[in-house]
């Protein structure tokens, strides 16, 4: 399985970063986990920056790929109700983009091209810590499926 992570402007603290990194190599070889950044829309009207991030990471994304938008409007899961979405989503041998949108959020037209439309939580990150988020999620979710000990 291969796990795409699209996230509009790029990842400036260097601690964040290793903290993503380091739930990563803990869940060892044999799932492919892969970065992008998509820079920032430049435009004074808010709608226009979604539409430019919108073509960027529409064009990142594969006719083939189960893509999740992260939207505080998106559906609540628990750990719990994630790991059995990833885990079906392993058994169907489907490969993943996560996607997390910029300062103004993510373009109709990302929400539409989305297979599922789900938030981290009713509230609003910065988005170096929905990364955060985000990357913990996914190790807890594989932890569980392992029947590790992680999630309690």
């Amino acid at each position: 399985m291969k796990i795409q992570i699209i996230a509009v402007g790029r990842l400036k603290d260097r601690m964040v970063r290793e903290k993503i990194e380091s739930y990563f190599k803990k869940l060892g070889k044999g799932l492919e986990i892969e970065f992008k950044e998509v820079p920032d829309g430049k435009a004074r009207d808010s709608e226009e920056v979604k539409k430019q991030e919108a073509i960027k990471i529409l064009g990142m994304v594969s006719a083939k790929d189960f893509v999740v938008a992260l939207d505080e409007r998106g559906k609540e899961a628990n750990s719990r109700e994630f790991a059995r979405l990833l885990d079906k989503l392993i058994h169907q041998s489907w490969n993943l983009t996560f996607i997390i949108g910029g300062a103004y959020g993510l373009d109709q037209s990302v929400r539409e091209r989305a297979d599922l439309v789900m938030a981290l939580s009713r509230l609003t990150f910065p988005h170096e810590l929905a990364r955060l988020l985000l990357a913990e999620q996914i190790f807890r979710a594989f932890s569980i499926i392992k029947g590790n000990p992680y999630h309690h």
